[in-house]
């Protein structure tokens, strides 16, 4: 048979990332959709030089937004508080209406996300905002 046959990707075999709309609520799906494209290949969050020390690559977005304070915000708030969207300055950032907000909305200078992609993010963060 073919060198491989038989083994199974766990990423590609499982269900799509877009199999529900706009897509899942799962951090490589966060990942592929949103961080990847308009975070980090921006250029602004990628290193070096990645913008608030904040890399959004595939592999160390995780490390860099959960349980990690912001350096912008204040009161200081972590990026990512599993459970608490609301108080998840990455959401702050993303949505760019709460009066904690310091800056700009991101990604800078737009487009922004949509209703329905922030949704999702909610969701992962509500979840538990757990690394897959």
């Amino acid at each position: 048979g073919c060198a491989g046959e038989g083994i199974v990707d766990p990423i590609s075999s499982g269900p799509l990332c877009t199999d529900v709309a706009p897509f899942r609520a799962e951090l490589h799906c966060i990942q592929q959709i949103v961080l990847t494209p308009t975070c980090a290949l921006s250029g602004c969050h990628r290193a070096p030089g990645a913008q608030e020390g904040m890399e959004l690559t595939d592999g160390n977005a995780y490390a860099h937004l959960v349980g990690v304070a912001s350096n912008q915000a204040f009161p200081p708030m972590d990026r990512v508080v599993p459970g608490d969207p609301d108080n998840s300055y990455l959401i702050v950032k993303l949505e760019g209406v709460d009066p904690r907000l310091a800056g700009g909305q991101m990604p800078a200078g737009g487009p922004f996300l949509s209703q329905a992609e922030l949704n999702v993010i909610r969701q992962w963060i509500l979840n538990g905002a757990m690394d897959d």
